[in-house]
């Protein structure tokens, strides 16, 4: 057997979000050492925390500009759908232009566009995919936890190839992961993906010397990478208890969703039958079970970002919500 086990490389961001990474990286890493000087106990999920409220406050101005045009656009919604009506028997092609650039006239004349209300989640698309390796590969952006996976891995290096490739086997196929156990850089991605499982069954075939010295720094990288019983660089899974963060990730996108369905319904008077608000329904359970699924799969430490991201726009959702009303309230008293 050769010391390389081959199925399925690690991704790496590529050129237009690895930059993205890196800068978020540095406010991760400067998060994570100012929480870790303090106490290195769940040190990488209080810096998720914190480092997703500072996201969600930088783009708390698009989510009023988000909200401002997804209302203003629901209010449209009766005199579209006259428009809509009046072309409804017209199928042909002018007919249609016609329909069309009265739509456009109207959203024009109130200054409401259809992407208004998606621009802000596109501005921030790359920035959940940079934060898939800044959180699945802290070891390359938070310094205190690669220092700790360098010292595991110049242990795990010391270890004979024949002896660590015995103990590494399995678990790598287990993995699907393409690692050569005689390439260091190799090792330290593994590291990262390792359970307690796993590094008991390392342990129990490498022998006492290496156990010994391997311990101190699987207590440290365990009291940093661990929040509330979960490691916040593997997936979670299915099983108990990181199952736990698909749940939360997919009830805080339910609250979220809810949030802004009710405000919105308020702020534009729209009966609960409207055909708008129906689709705002569906969406109120399609994007909780999404979110939940797909959480299963990613690292843990994102869905604590998005399950905490959620909980606070649904806060700001509220908030804007309340002074765009209070707004329209006060308009309509100065009309009369």
């Amino acid at each position: 057997m050769g010391t390389t086990i081959a199925l399925l490389a690690v991704r790496t961001p590529g050129i237009i979000i690895g930059p993205i990474a890196r800068v978020l990286g540095i406010v991760y890493n400067a998060l994570f050492n100012f929480i870790y000087s303090i106490s290195p106990m769940n040190s990488l999920g209080i810096a998720i925390i914190l480092f997703t409220l500072i996201v969600k406050s930088i783009f708390f101005p698009l989510l009023v500009k988000q909200q401002k045009s997804t209302l203003a656009m629901q209010k449209l919604q009766p005199e579209m759908a006259k428009i809509k009506k009046k072309y409804e028997n017209k199928k042909d092609m002018e007919s249609q232009q016609k329909m069309s650039m009265e739509m456009q006239k109207l959203q024009k004349d109130n200054n409401v566009s259809m992407l208004g209300g998606c621009l802000p989640l596109l501005v921030q698309l790359p920035i959940l995919y940079a934060l898939y390796y800044i959180f699945q590969q802290a070891y390359v952006y938070v310094d205190v936890v690669g220092q700790n996976y360098d010292s595991i891995t110049n242990i795990l290096m010391s270890v004979p190839v024949d002896l660590r490739l015995s103990a590494l086997s399995d678990i790598i196929m287990n993995h699907k992961l393409t690692i050569d156990v005689a390439q260091a850089a190799d090792i330290k991605t593994l590291v990262s993906q390792l359970t307690m499982t796993d590094w008991n069954s390392v342990l129990s075939v490498i022998g006492s010397t290496y156990e010994n010295q391997l311990l101190p720094l699987l207590e440290t990288k365990t009291e940093m990478e661990y929040f509330l019983g979960v490691s916040l660089v593997t997936k979670p899974g299915l099983t108990f208890p990181g199952v736990i963060i698909p749940i939360i990730a997919g009830a805080t996108t339910f609250l979220q969703t809810y949030a802004l369905n009710k405000n919105s319904q308020a702020q534009t008077g729209a009966s609960a039958n409207d055909p708008t608000m129906q689709s705002m329904k569906m969406m109120n359970y399609f994007m909780p079970i999404m979110m939940g699924v797909m959480t299963i799969s990613l690292p843990a430490g994102l869905g604590v970002y998005w399950a905490v991201s959620n909980l606070f726009q649904a806060l700001q959702t509220i908030i804007i919500n309340k002074a765009l009303r209070k707004k329209d309230a006060k308009l309509g008293e100065e009309r009369k």
